[in-house]
């Protein structure tokens, strides 16, 4: 059997230009989807690629600032599960990348203050990691996992 015929799992690319530039639209071409919808019975899997602080230009933003760069990952993030008819309820898992894991405890904060805003119960499961981020004045990177019912449109 051809590769062409083999039966797949639909999916489809998610992107929110409004608010977070895609990898295509970089200066420098990368090979990634902003973020993957895959249907998979009942169910969508929205997988959100690792999201930083940057614009709808592709900007880092926030330079320095450990706590703003959280809060843009976090809200960049819940601009594209709005673009699926997705929210924070509907995560499931997350993983966050920390350039310096001295300043987990002021991520940490951030993090949990928006969990508290969004009245998440429960919490998603999580993983922080320290990594090199991709762009050196970046301090925090998040990526994550969304189930939807697969009817869930915007």
């Amino acid at each position: 059997m051809a590769v062409a015929d083999k039966a797949r799992v639909e999916k489809t690319a998610i992107e929110n230009k409004s608010v977070l530039n895609e990898a295509y639209d970089y200066e420098s071409k990368v090979a990634f989807s902003r973020g993957m919808r895959v249907e998979v019975g009942d169910c969508s899997m929205l997988f959100i690629s690792g999201t930083a602080s940057v614009d709808e230009h592709g900007a880092s933003i926030h330079p320095g600032d450990l706590k703003a760069q959280t809060l843009r990952a976090l809200t960049n993030i819940r601009a594209l599960l709005e673009s699926e008819g997705a929210d924070w309820h509907d995560i499931v898992r997350t993983t966050c990348y920390l350039a310096d894991f001295r300043h987990y405890d002021e991520f940490n904060e951030v993090r949990n203050k928006f969990f508290d805003d969004e009245c998440l119960d429960p919490i998603p499961a999580s993983t922080c990691i320290e990594a090199r981020i991709c762009r050196p004045e970046l301090l925090v990177e998040i990526e994550a996992i969304a189930m939807i019912p697969r009817d869930r449109t915007v």
